[in-house]
């Protein structure tokens, strides 16, 4: 009977033991993965309240979170405006389509119910139009649906680079 309870407990380290590995494993792994971009793009430094002083911005969200899609159907254009705001700092998590091609004018819209920081993206594009539409699903802050106009958002030499 002695044996038996020996063996179950020692089982039962094993198990905590290889347990408590797995959960280790996981968290540093998240702890790599966080904060990865696309491949060849590197991130800015994040865009801060005093990058943008005239915008109100809650001081507990320092890092302004963005999705760029593109809604005019010119291929790059996504990745080009990406390129630009993480230059500007901004941590756009990702790129790529919008849902149709058809906007002629480019938007921004209010994921997280902070005006400030979907006005901070508008302001770094040049004023383009913000629009609330929440998603707190998202995690996101802000999401950039490019339109025709998209060449004229940011006064960069980035958009005259190809994407990488």
């Amino acid at each position: 009977m002695e044996s038996a309870r020996g063996l179950v407990n020692e089982r039962a380290r094993l198990g905590l033991v290889l347990g408590l590995v797995l959960v280790g494993g996981a968290l540093a792994a998240s702890f790599l993965l966080e904060g990865k971009s696309s491949p060849g793009i590197l991130p800015g430094r994040p865009a801060e309240v005093d990058s943008f002083p005239d915008i109100p911005f809650d001081e507990q969200q320092r890092r302004i979170r963005v999705e760029v899609l593109n809604g005019a159907g010119d291929v790059g254009a996504a990745a080009r405006i990406t390129d630009a705001l993480r230059n500007a700092g901004f941590d756009v998590k990702t790129y790529g389509n919008a849902a149709r091609f058809d906007y002629e004018r480019s938007v921004v819209l209010d994921r997280s119910g902070r005006p400030g920081a979907a006005g901070a993206v508008a302001a770094a594009l040049h004023g383009a139009e913000v629009q609330e539409e929440l998603d707190p699903e998202l995690y996101l802050d802000a999401t950039v649906i490019l339109g025709d106009d998209w060449r004229a958002l940011v006064a960069d030499s980035t958009l005259t680079e190809e994407p990488r």
